[in-house]
């Protein structure tokens, strides 16, 4: 691709994302909220209690393959079908050994329905291996129209398999066949879409290159692994089921909005950045306006949550789960820093620094499991208060080490970022006062929700620097809605 080409498919596979990824949040919002109305808290501790060990042994499925696969500037059918095999093989043999620990799953937490839970979830991995390379064909390609199709019907299939079985009374089953149906899918889809065959494998040498990048990926997803899971591996074990049913649903929630909006722009990133590695100042815009794009979409929602978390966690999710407010709010601080110390993962990853990856992986999940045993004895509150304690420190330092080499610093970095910040301060203070003055009704979410984006954009305009990267998106924004507007108007192609 050309620079121009390059640029056209970045914005149009970023709106792409950003349309489809706003669908399957509605999506999965709708989801989220049925599903906790027909379930338990319980049925959610449970198959969460399985979840550790499935996301554990998910790491080492894909071997950090399907990445390698987007960053490399060439890549052959031999090389393809090499990794594409060994990710079947790595698949099978993860399936079997994960039935083979179910069992001791189920003893830890001393609850033996973990056993049938994860046995279950097990298949997952080989239909997973299967496609995985296929994904990222599509995605190295920038086909994100073909994604976006395949993430949101399997989402859709496995949407309605769950509300059916939670409807018939299969409790946490549900969630189970929920996961299952999204896998399978997705399976049949990709393959449809990508259009590729592998073809037998080869061992040469130059393909093992792609083995040491991916080791190294996963080696810090597998030192992430930690500082994801085990504080649900602690609350089950220590505190129950209950009290983690209340913690998961609060992570999941938070979670769950700021994915949509990082997951497709992530797609997009990486694939670019890799291919303007060699041209720093094109490298330099693709990051920063990406991650501006990131802040002001997630930013606004993220100061709402936390003002307004009380009345929105009862008023989606009934009475009953209104102790997840409060934890809800601690978790809600850390995404303040979420979206900056994810994207230092395009950086690592598009440099081809995936070593010095894994070794800041091994001190940011060192950092955040002590965290996780010290915030214990206070309960779920605690463990969630020192989590984001760690992190608001251990961000900075993460920052700086992603920035030491490569076409941008640290310092341009923290340029871009603090009017972000002071934008963020001065929001957060009228939302307070906004609060104050409203009664506690649906239409009042409804109305600071809309007036955190106003007041965030508003801030943020004021700032020359933080302007000029909007009016960018702004003008890219509309270039590209009429490009669409003219294809679909006329019937013709995209110019």
């Amino acid at each position: 691709m050309s620079r121009a080409e390059l640029k056209v498919a970045s914005v149009n596979g970023a709106a792409i994302n950003f349309g489809s990824q706003a669908l399957k949040f509605l999506m999965q919002f709708c989801y989220q909220i049925l599903i906790a109305r027909l379930l338990l808290p319980e049925d959610f501790g449970i198959v969460a209690m399985a979840a550790p060990l499935f996301a554990f042994a998910a790491l080492f499925s894909d071997f950090g393959l399907t990445q390698a696969t987007v960053q490399r500037d060439e890549i052959n059918q031999e090389q393809l079908s090499f990794v594409f095999w060994v990710n079947v093989g790595l698949s099978a043999a993860i399936c079997l050994a994960v039935i083979a620990l179910a069992p001791a799953a189920g003893a830890f937490f001393r609850e033996p329905r973990v056993v049938p839970i994860v046995t279950g979830l097990s298949a997952t991995f080989v239909i997973g291996g299967l496609c995985a390379q296929h994904m990222a064909l599509l995605n190295r390609q920038l086909l994100f129209s073909k994604i976006a199709l395949v993430e949101l019907f399997s989402f859709l299939v496995g949407s309605v398999t769950g509300l059916l079985f939670a409807w018939n009374g299969f409790g946490y089953w549900a969630l189970v066949y929920s996961q299952i149906a999204v896998s399978l899918t997705t399976l049949l889809l990709a393959w449809c879409f990508a259009g590729w065959v592998p073809s037998r494998p080869a061992l040469q040498t130059q393909n093992f290159h792609l083995l040491n990048f991916g080791a190294n990926i996963t080696s810090f997803n597998f030192l992430n692994f930690f500082a994801r899971n085990f504080d649900n591996i602690l609350i089950g074990r220590y505190l129950g089921e209950m009290p983690l049913g209340i913690y998961d649903r609060a992570y999941k929630l938070l979670l769950l909005p700021l994915s949509q909006i990082t997951t497709p722009i992530a797609k997009v990133a990486l694939p670019s950045l890799a291919r303007t590695l060699n041209e720093p100042e094109t490298y330099r815009r693709f990051y920063f306006r990406m991650l501006e794009l990131i802040i002001l979409a997630t930013y606004p929602a993220v100061i709402f949550a936390i003002i307004n978390s009380q009345l929105l966690i009862v008023t989606l999710l009934g009475p009953r789960w209104s102790e997840v407010s409060q934890v809800f709010s601690i978790l809600a601080f850390g995404a303040i820093f979420a979206p900056i110390s994810s994207s230092t993962g395009w950086l690592f990853i598009s440099q081809d620094r995936t070593r010095e990856m894994r070794n800041w992986g091994a001190l940011s999940s060192t950092l955040f499991v002590a965290s996780f045993l010290c915030g214990l004895p206070w309960g779920i509150s605690g463990v969630a208060a020192f989590y984001i304690g760690v992190g608001t420190i251990q961000g900075p330092i993460l920052w700086w080490g992603a920035t030491r080499r490569g076409p941008l610093d640290f310092r341009q970095l923290l340029e871009t970022l603090w009017p972000y910040c002071i934008s963020a301060i001065i929001t957060g203070v009228l939302e307070y006062s906004l609060k104050a003055s409203l009664p506690g009704t649906f239409v009042t979410l409804l109305i600071s929700l809309v007036a955190s984006y106003v007041i965030f954009l508003g801030v943020v305009m004021v700032f020359s620097s933080s302007r000029k990267g909007i009016i960018e998106l702004a003008f890219e924004a509309s270039v590209m809605g009429g490009r669409f507007y003219r294809k679909f108007a006329h019937g013709g192609s995209v110019p």
